[in-house]
């Protein structure tokens, strides 16, 4: 692909997370990087996988 095709495919977009608090204060005890894992997690349940 073109340099700049390739920069608009991973162009990043905001997305909004609702969670229980408990979950999220959890989380946070624990240093979650929410992005990271949310991104993670996608990837897995669509079986995306890294080159």
């Amino acid at each position: 692909m073109t340099p700049i095709i390739d920069k608009v495919k991973n162009q990043t977009v905001k997305k909004t997370l609702t969670i229980p608090k408990w979950l999220n204060d959890e989380a946070e005890k624990h240093s979650v990087n929410f992005s990271n894992l949310l991104q993670i997690a996608i990837k897995k349940y669509l079986n995306i996988q890294e080159n």
